[in-house]
């Protein structure tokens, strides 16, 4: 059998003919990499074959080249750069010849295939003719597919590439692209794709963008786009300028008198989906005034001068953006998909960043329209006034939004009971921002009325409860509202009553049949019910526990059930794994509020969710491991039972690297076995401790799972104390390593990554010194105590480690003076080790300055009075 026919048969509607298929060409793959991606980019290249084998034949050798898996493309980075030269060349050749095709499947995954070769072989230095051939073919090739298809690979290059790699080329890419981008070019395909490109490359020229003259040039050919009859030229020149005002914000200054102009006219007469770009030009902006905002207040507070300073173009335009944009949110359509996105919602978007941007000033303009619009008899502007109203409840000033927000509230209720699903889908989504930004204010008393707006709201036949009955979409967003209200009345521990008290049986109620509501699946109110009902539960007070106590078996019968579900198809396979997710995650909830009082369930319990684990659903896992951990937590030392039968599924959770967020799960859930056994856990031990350090060590792990897999250590040594020996070099000898780990410090991630690391490391001292001296044996830490010391240097003399890291890092110094005492003295006498204790002294936060006074007495004890 030929290629053509293997990759005909590989799209082939029988599921045993393409299965058949796959087999073949990935055994081709096993047996002759090399050899196959010749083949297949052949395939691409032959004008004589079916487009859609063709298109195929791309789309597998671009995937022999990339993964997002970053262990896996390095593998296949490596396959490539190992692969025979020759072979290589025959492919890049192919590949390169098939973006002049006639068939627009075979260009694009050519265009597609071409980016990821370079993307492995420009950083190297190879293919160095690749960028040469690609603009030769835009600025002087007669065919117009070419020249599109070559923008196309250009800004694919320039999208996988890190932009330094490009900065030598930077000129000749950029005068290619904006060549295709001119007014001048009669092909609108070649002038979409060239102003695609430029954005994709916006970020490797950035000294073309330094340079006033070029920086003139393409601002002017990016807004020729702008005005370009095609409205998907048009929309790929805004894109640009939506970028451009991000990556050059403090270079607009000069193009927004343009700008302003552009974009006004394009929201007011544009085509929905061109304005919709024209108003996330006015988002970004709002949104990097935002950001300079707040670097401007934090740089006033520590006495600097911040690095940028924002140009105030949000309130310079407001007076004529904002009623711009409050017509824009009239424009929402009669029977729109509910997920769909258009201007109004745009519309909406961008107002409330410029609340947030400008603050008290917009708010004069946005009641005018709302009084002059929330009674009217057009739906759209009932609907557009809520919307105005909500979109401004973050930013402006308290003081300037209570009193309206007060006298608001009841008209919103009244519009929760409009003829128009689209109001009261809106009029709820106001109450939940409301709940969720100004809860205070429904505390108080309703005009006209003896009781609070909170009681008006939850009563029995209130408006929330009611509207859980209404469509899907409004009853989600009512669930986003009691969710919102409900977290903002909190409840102390162990508090006798509550605000929710009064409601809470009926609210619980409510919610459970709102999630088991026939169309509960549609637009996620089964989820977003869980989640609300959740909250509710988290907030009982101790005059509810007996409702709490009663749930339990109701919901584990819910449960029990989802294991007898008829599953015929992959749709009821999703609906049984987020049942049982979301029925786990309201089980922890009801066992975390119950405590102790959870042995009388727990055998069920338990039993429930060891059936659970045989799902192979990564979030039930997830789930199920946090309930088990909640359960070990209420039952203490009696969870020692059901440990034989959750070990195999805890060490699952362990070793699944590939679904990290379970792994994460699995290690917290050691840490609450290890407060519930103690000792007990020990014989469990040498198998956990095992798969941590090869965890640690495993390079293919997400990085965020290792600083609470260091803390556990910690929490094991607490729990098992002296015969934490056994486990003491191995895990010092690593922690001593991670505590070595270097960052760039320039990027925001990795440092926050790094502090993390830190703390992970420390807290994992803190238990290891604590457990030890439980069972006197303090001493065992002394040969390893000097390395510690060099980190805690390490860490006095850094500017870049958090809060956190300070106040554990003064931790490790008291645990170091009370287990080790005038042993280690002169260590502690260190000045950096003083300077570490004083800083945190001056801390601002209460828990910081309270360890830090802590750890100096400690110090003086070990060390003496002169200490």
């Amino acid at each position: 059998m030929d290629i053509t026919q293997i990759l005909a048969n590989a799209q082939s509607a029988d599921a045993a003919t393409r299965q058949h298929a796959e087999a073949m060409i990935e055994q081709a793959k096993q047996n002759n990499l090399g050899g196959c991606l010749v083949t297949l980019s052949a395939e691409l290249a032959n004008e004589e074959k079916p487009p859609e084998g063709r298109r195929l034949a791309g789309i597998i050798v671009k995937n022999c080249l990339d993964s997002k898996v970053a262990s896996k493309q390095d593998e296949l980075t490596q396959a490539w750069l190992e692969m025979d030269l020759a072979m290589k060349q025959q492919i890049k050749v192919a590949v390169t010849s098939a973006l002049a095709s006639t068939a627009v499947q075979a260009r694009q995954a050519a265009a597609q295939v071409v980016a990821k070769v370079a993307a492995i072989e420009l950083p190297r230095g190879q293919w160095t003719d690749l960028i040469d051939a690609l603009t030769a073919n835009v600025t002087n090739s007669p065919s117009d597919l070419l020249k599109q298809a070559a923008l196309e690979t250009l800004g694919y290059i320039c999208e996988e590439i890190e932009p330094e790699v490009l900065t030598v080329k930077s000129n000749q890419i950029l005068t290619a692209v904006v060549q295709g981008m001119r007014k001048e070019e009669p092909n609108n395909d070649v002038r979409r794709a060239a102003t695609v490109a430029l954005n994709n490359a916006l970020e490797s020229v950035k000294s073309n963008f330094d340079n006033a003259t070029e920086r003139d040039y393409i601002m002017q050919t990016v807004c020729e786009g702008c005005v370009a009859e095609s409205h998907t030229v048009r929309i790929a020149a805004y894109e640009c300028i939506v970028k451009i005002a991000t990556l050059y914000y403090h270079h607009l200054s000069a193009y927004m008198q343009a700008l302003f102009q552009l974009t006004f006219e394009e929201i007011k007469t544009g085509r929905d989906e061109v304005a919709q770009q024209a108003v996330e030009f006015w988002s970004t902006v709002s949104d990097e005034e935002i950001q300079l905002q707040e670097e401007e207040e934090e740089a006033r507070d520590t006495g600097e001068s911040p690095d940028a300073l924002s140009h105030h173009f949000v309130k310079g335009a407001m007076p004529y953006l904002v009623p711009l944009l409050l017509h824009t949110l009239t424009k929402q359509e009669e029977d729109q998909e509910e997920d769909a996105w258009n201007v109004a919602m745009a519309a909406g978007t961008c107002l409330a960043l410029v609340a947030m941007a400008v603050k008290d000033s917009v708010v004069q303009h946005v009641m005018e329209f709302v009084q002059t619009n929330i009674q009217s008899t057009e739906w759209r502007f009932r609907e557009a006034s809520l919307l105005a109203f909500g979109s401004v409840l973050e930013g402006p000033s308290k003081a300037v939004l209570e009193p309206l927000v007060t006298q608001a509230v009841p008209v919103i209720v009244t519009l929760m009971r409009d003829t128009s699903v689209q109001v009261r889908d809106t009029a709820a989504w106001t109450i939940g921002r409301v709940c969720d930004l100004h809860a205070g204010t429904l505390s108080t008393i309703a005009p006209g009325m003896h009781t609070t707006y909170t009681h008006e709201l939850l009563k029995p036949g209130g408006v929330l409860l009611e509207a859980l009955r209404d469509e899907p979409r409004v009853a989600c967003n009512v669930c986003w509202a009691i969710h919102n209200l409900a977290e903002s009345l909190e409840v102390a521990e162990g508090a006798q009553s509550s605000q929710l008290s009064p409601y809470f049986l009926e609210m619980v109620r409510s919610l459970i049949q709102t999630t088991e509501r026939a169309d509960s699946a549609e637009n996620n109110l089964r989820s977003s019910s869980f989640e609300a009902l959740n909250t509710v539960l988290s907030q009982s007070a101790t005059d509810t526990m007996a409702n709490l106590r009663e749930i339990v078996p109701y919901l584990c019968d819910k449960l029990e059930r989802t294991f007898s579900m008829q599953i015929v198809s992959a749709d009821d396979r999703e609906e049984q794994n987020e049942l049982q997710g979301l029925l786990c995650g309201t089980l922890q909830v009801v066992v975390q509020k119950l405590g102790s009082e959870v042995v009388a369930f727990a055998d069920r319990l338990m039993q429930l969710f060891l059936e659970v684990f045989n799902s192979k659903n990564a979030t039930v896992h997830e789930e199920a491991l946090m309930a088990v951990g909640a359960v070990a937590n209420g039952v203490a030392r009696q969870f020692e039972k059901y440990m034989p039968h959750f070990r195999p599924f805890l060490i699952l959770g362990l070793q699944n690297h590939e679904q990290h967020q379970v792994c994460s799960v699995a290690v917290g859930v050691i840490g609450d076995l290890c407060r519930a056994l103690e000792a007990s856990i020990f014989p469990y031990c040498d198998e956990l401790v095992t798969l941590l350090m090869q965890n640690l060590q495993n390079p293919n792990l997400n990085r965020n799972v290792k600083p609470p897999m260091l803390s556990i250590f910690g929490d094991i040594a607490l729990a098992i104390s002296g015969n934490f020996e056994k486990y003491l070099a191995a895990s010092m000898h690593m922690l001593a390593a991670a505590a070595q780990t270097k960052v760039d410090t320039g990027n925001y991630d990795m440092l926050d990554y790094l502090n993390q690391l830190q703390e992970g490391v420390l807290e994992a001292y803190t238990g290891i010194l604590q457990g030890l001296r439980e069972d006197s044996r303090g001493d065992l830490f002394l040969p390893f105590v000097e390395p510690v010391f060099h980190f805690l240097h390490a860490i006095s003399i850094t500017t870049e480690r958090d809060d956190a890291v300070l106040r554990t890092a003064v931790g490790v110094v008291g645990d170091i003076a009370h287990t080790l005492g005038p042993k280690v003295a002169h260590m502690l006498q260190q000045e950096s080790i003083k300077a570490l204790v004083r800083e945190a002294r001056k801390s601002d936060n209460p828990a910081t300055k309270q360890v830090a006074t802590w750890a100096q007495t400690t110090v003086k004890a070990a060390c003496g009075p002169g200490a």
